[in-house]
C-alpha cells in the first residue's frame, strides 16, 4: 500500500475520536519532516462547525491564530489567486518584502516563527473546505515530502466528506447498532475498534482479523482488549452474545 493510501486508511479508522485523529495528524507531519502540522475541515473560519487537528504548536499560539485566522495574508492571498486544491509554499507565493501589512508583519509573522509552511485547501460539499498546512523552522521541505503533500491533500477530500456525513447523522440519529444486532456500541469505540466489532459478528477469530486487517497480532489483541473493557464485557463471548441477543450482562 501506498504511503499516502496508508495515511488515509489510517485517518478512517480513527473514526471521530479526535485523539486517534491527533495522532494521526501527528505521524504524518513527523515523516513529512513538519515541525508543525495542522488539518482544518468544515466551515470557513467564523462560519459554522469546524474540526481541527494539529500537532507541534503550543497551545496559546494555536488559540492566537484561530482568532485570527481571517487576518491571515497568506490565506488571503492563496483564496485571491485561486490556487484551491493545490499545496503552495507559502514564502514564495507571496515574499514578505511584498506584503504591506503591518500587524501581519509585527503580530502574526513573529508569533507563529516559521520560516517555511506549505498549505492547500480543498473545496467539499457544501460550501466546507479541507485544509493542510505544514510547517519547518529552519529549512524547506524536501521535494518528495511537497509531493506527498499534494497527493495527500487530493486523497483527504473524500475521507473530509465522509467524516462530515457521518458526524452530521450520528449527531441525528446516533451511532448506528452493527447490523442485525441489539447492541448500541459506545460512542467511545474508535473506527478502527468498529471494524473489528464487525469481523467478531461475522465469526472471524483474532489471527483471521489480524490477516484480513493487515496488522500486527498485538494490535488485534489491543484493539479486542479495549473494545471489552468499553462494553463492560468480560469475553469475547460475552460480546457476540450481546450485539445477537441483546442479553443481560
Amino acid at each position: 500500500m501506498e504511503r499516502v493510501q496508508y495515511w488515509v486508511k489510517e485517518m478512517l479508522e480513527a473514526g471521530q475520536s479526535n485523539d486517534d485523529l491527533n495522532r494521526v495528524v501527528r505521524s504524518i507531519g513527523q515523516y513529512l519532516g513538519a515541525d508543525i502540522s495542522l488539518l482544518f475541515l468544515g466551515a470557513p473560519p467564523h462560519k459554522g462547525q469546524q474540526w481541527v487537528l494539529h500537532h507541534g504548536i503550543d497551545t496559546r499560539d494555536f488559540d492566537f491564530y484561530l482568532r485570527h485566522s481571517r487576518d491571515d495574508i497568506y490565506l488571503q492571498h492563496y483564496l485571491g489567486q485561486s490556487l484551491s486544491g493545490s499545496m503552495i509554499a507559502l514564502q514564495e507565493m507571496l515574499p514578505i518584502k511584498q506584503i504591506n501589512n503591518s500587524w501581519f508583519l509585527e503580530e502574526m509573522i513573529p508569533r507563529m516563527a516559521v520560516d517555511y509552511s506549505i498549505s492547500g485547501i480543498f473545496p467539499i460539499s457544501d460550501g466546507k473546505i479541507l485544509s493542510l498546512s505544514f510547517h519547518r523552522y529552519n529549512q524547506p521541505f524536501s521535494y518528495k515530502s511537497q509531493q506527498l503533500m499534494q497527493q495527500l491533500l487530493e486523497m483527504l477530500a473524500p475521507w473530509g466528506q465522509f467524516f462530515i456525513a457521518r458526524n452530521t447523522l450520528e449527531n441525528l440519529y446516533g451511532s448506528a447498532p452493527i447490523s442485525r444486532g441489539m447492541l448500541k456500541l459506545p460512542s467511545t469505540l474508535t473506527q478502527a475498534e468498529h471494524n473489528v466489532v464487525s469481523l467478531l459478528a461475522q465469526g472471524y477469530d483474532g489471527s483471521e482479523i489480524t490477516a484480513i486487517r493487515g496488522v500486527s497480532k498485538e494490535t488485534t489483541k489491543s484493539q479486542i482488549k479495549s473494545i471489552l473493557h468499553k462494553t463492560g464485557c468480560r469475553h469475547q463471548n460475552q460480546l457476540i452474545n450481546q450485539i445477537y441477543c441483546g442479553s443481560e450482562k
